[in-house]
């Protein structure tokens, strides 16, 4: 039976696709932009097409200076250990809370909490009085990054935790499995779509984060957006290779996304269905 066609449906149709293209147009108009000169770009052809396709603008990105390669590579260092240290804190503390009883536990709870309240930036003059030994290491940043994003990381995991039933720890206890071997070897592999929604979160604060990366950063540390800053000169830039640029710093956005996206859905449908 073919199914009725309504206006209804063919004006929802029309507004996806809308939406669609709207959705799209950063992208494309950010790949157009890479591939322009600095004249065109500041004669008025911002929308169109480039005139001419200039790929060398990633080569010129990619190689001069102190190198977009360099800052990528400091940026995926920064950020996957960041991903590894909050997904594991973060699993272990939601575990802790919220699958043992111990006293204190509510308390404890809310404490981490309130940590949410506490924006990164607010707490920039102690953490550069307390990291500034180690500017020059990978850790000025991977620290306050794991430590800001574990209480989302928890607040993510902890409505998924509360899902799994008691009777799975029961049988693995009355089997002789310890609470570390539950909750690593049972349980953690049923949180895995949880995982990847809190560490998709946590990526984007980690990889777009610009004010603490120029703070705690310096020397041959600095990451990706601090990279792509200093690509602004004080009289002249190079418009299209800084585009080129943002491009390499967009795509593993982008790739993480496409990796992540199906555990995020499973991960929204298992939250969102009690028992």
């Amino acid at each position: 039976m073919k199914k009725k066609v309504t206006v209804g449906s063919v004006l929802s149709q029309i507004f996806l696709v809308f939406w669609l293209l709207l959705c799209l147009f950063p992208l494309y108009w950010l790949l157009c932009f890479s591939l322009k000169d600095t004249n065109e770009i500041l004669g008025g052809n911002l929308i169109g097409l480039p005139t001419q396709w200039l790929f060398s603008n990633y080569a010129s990105a990619w190689g001069t200076g102190d190198t977009i390669s360099l800052f990528l590579f400091n940026s995926v260092i920064d950020t996957a250990t960041t991903l590894f240290l909050t997904s594991l804190f973060g699993f272990m503390c939601a575990y802790g809370l919220l699958r043992m009883r111990w006293k204190g536990q509510k308390a404890v709870m809310t404490y981490i909490m309130l940590g949410m309240m506490i924006p990164m930036h607010a707490a920039l003059y102690p953490l550069t009085q307390t990291l500034l030994p180690l500017t020059k290491t990978h850790w000025a940043l991977i620290i306050p990054y794991t430590a800001f994003n574990i209480p989302i990381t928890i607040l993510i995991l902890s409505g998924f935790i509360t899902n799994i039933p008691y009777e799975m720890e029961e049988a693995a206890c009355i089997d002789g499995s310890g609470i570390f071997r539950t909750a690593f070897t049972i349980i953690l592999p049923m949180m895995i779509p949880a995982i990847a929604t809190a560490a998709i979160f946590v990526f984007l604060q980690v990889w777009n984060e610009l004010l603490l990366a120029t703070v705690l950063s310096s020397g041959k540390v600095r990451t990706l957006t601090v990279g792509i800053q200093q690509m602004s000169g004080q009289y002249q830039t190079d418009y299209g290779s800084m585009g080129a640029a943002l491009v390499i710093a967009t795509l593993p956005t982008l790739v993480l996304y496409m990796c992540m996206s199906s555990q995020v859905q499973k991960s929204l449908i298992a939250g969102a269905v009690k028992g």
